[in-house]
């Protein structure tokens, strides 16, 4: 990983971040008071795609205010980088190799050849429209008919297919989506968005492209079919986001069945639990007042929003990818076995001990910026606060709530809000990437120390 390029990135997030706070600080971005802190936590939040307020998205912003915001929310999830590459392709510049190389780094294409950076780019810029076109063709007719009004039903539409595919958890409606708690069409279409972001780019148009040659050489094409095969990545990605979708699932189910699912219907305890599975592992979507959830809900919830989603997408978090390498790496070490094997695949010592740092210092992360929260913080409880830390550095977004609307953080004073701001920004950079910004790159190491064993 290039410090060069983990420096410009870092440099065009807090740019943006910055740019998105005096915009949002304007007086005809909002309806009630906004300072410039709650500017910048808003900015924060939106380019991030993390979804924690502070203010109400829907009354305390006019419609510019929400349009920066989920602007941000757009530029955030698809990459800074990648916008100024499809920018440049536009207008007919040519990107030079170290350009390529720099989006490359920072937008995790994982592109052998540079040569394909442009179409890499590009193929995942109409793979993103694509989806969100849909969503909004699904959501618009139906936020018209139940809002009851053409302009709010098409901005509704529209902010919540981008926010939602995007796992960014904004939403503009008053009160979110509580009132759409039994609404089985909100709660499937909004998941299904939030899954196909959280799945990241590379894994979805695989998928896309497997699923087209499939049908095409079955049904179209007679003689020999070549072996179509899904990479390592995106049998990872699918595979592990299906057990931990269902592994939520039995949580949400499991804890909250005879609590806050108790008094609705079975197959709506059921599509809620599904719903809060996806939302609570990267989106940030209340589709029921989650302040009642039970302590162990709660807990377990903390783990799912660490692992976070796909390498490559808008979710956060280690990423399922690490989690199955550190999974294999522990079984590796209990048989005694060298090699460290996923699916039938041996994985590369580098990316083992990559996904180990990964996991290290995003504990170390995610531990003190709690215990740091616990210190300004002490009128809040531990478990909200540890909960509240695990949404901010995985940028999912979901919150126990300040009592109404808004995230339990809008309670916190503004050094609480900085440490949250800090883990959301840490977060969406990458653990890697923000780290080495601060201990800076290898130095040329002269010396070779002896070696010796130690007890383990």
């Amino acid at each position: 990983m290039q410090l060069q390029s983990v420096k410009f990135l870092f440099a065009g997030y807090l740019g943006i971040i910055l740019i998105g706070t005096f915009l949002l600080a304007l007086p005809p971005m909002y309806h009630t008071n906004v300072s410039f802190i709650d500017a910048l936590f808003t900015s924060v939040s939106s380019m991030t795609c993390t979804g924690l307020i502070i203010k109400n998205t829907g009354i305390d912003f006019t419609f510019y205010g929400q349009l920066v915001i989920i602007c941000l929310v757009q530029l955030g999830g698809f990459g800074h980088m990648s916008m100024a590459g499809i920018l440049y392709i536009l207008i007919g510049k040519r990107l030079s190799s170290s350009e390529k190389d720099l989006i490359n780094v920072v937008e995790n294409l994982n592109n052998n050849s540079l040569n394909g950076i442009n179409r890499a780019i590009l193929n995942a810029l109409i793979f993103v429209l694509i989806i969100e076109v849909i969503g909004m063709a699904l959501l618009i007719p139906y936020f018209t008919y139940k809002l009851g009004n053409l302009s709010d039903g098409i901005w509704a539409g529209i902010f919540h297919s981008i926010s939602a595919f995007n796992n960014s958890g904004f939403t503009i409606l008053d009160k979110g989506l509580l009132p759409y708690q039994s609404d089985i069409f909100i709660n499937i279409v909004i998941s299904l968005l939030v899954i196909i972001g959280s799945l990241g780019y590379l894994s979805s148009i695989e998928i896309s492209n497997f699923c087209y040659s499939s049908i095409r050489y079955n049904r179209f094409i007679k003689g020999k079919k070549p072996k179509l095969r899904l990479s390592l990545n995106t049998r990872i990605v699918v595979s592990l986001s299906i057990i931990l979708l269902i592994a939520g699932i039995i949580n949400v189910l499991v804890f909250e069945w005879q609590k806050t699912l108790s008094m609705i219907p079975f197959w709506e305890k059921i599509v809620n639990a599904f719903f809060m599975s996806a939302s609570y592992r990267t989106a940030g979507f209340n589709i029921f007042d989650i302040s009642g959830f039970d302590d162990r809900t709660m807990f377990f919830s903390t783990f799912f929003m660490l692992i976070g989603g796909g390498p490559g997408g808008t979710a956060s978090g280690i990423k399922v990818t690490t989690f199955a390498i550190l999974v294999a790496l522990s079984i590796a070490i209990v048989k005694n076995r060298k090699d460290i094997v996923v699916l039938g695949r041996n994985i590369p010592p580098d990316i083992v001990s990559k996904a180990f740092c990964v996991f290290i210092i995003a504990l170390v992360y995610f531990l003190v910026s709690t215990f740091l929260l616990s210190v300004f913080e002490p009128d809040i409880r531990f478990l909200p606060l540890l909960f509240e830390s695990a949404s901010a550095f995985s940028t999912t977004g979901l919150s126990m709530g300040d009592g109404g609307i808004l995230s339990l953080c809008a309670n916190f004073n503004i050094v609480g809000l900085f440490i949250v701001m800090f883990l959301m920004i840490s977060g969406k950079i990458g653990i890697l990437a923000f780290t080495l910004i601060f201990i800076g790159g290898a130095k040329t190491k002269y010396t070779q120390y002896p070696q010796e064993r130690v007890l383990i």
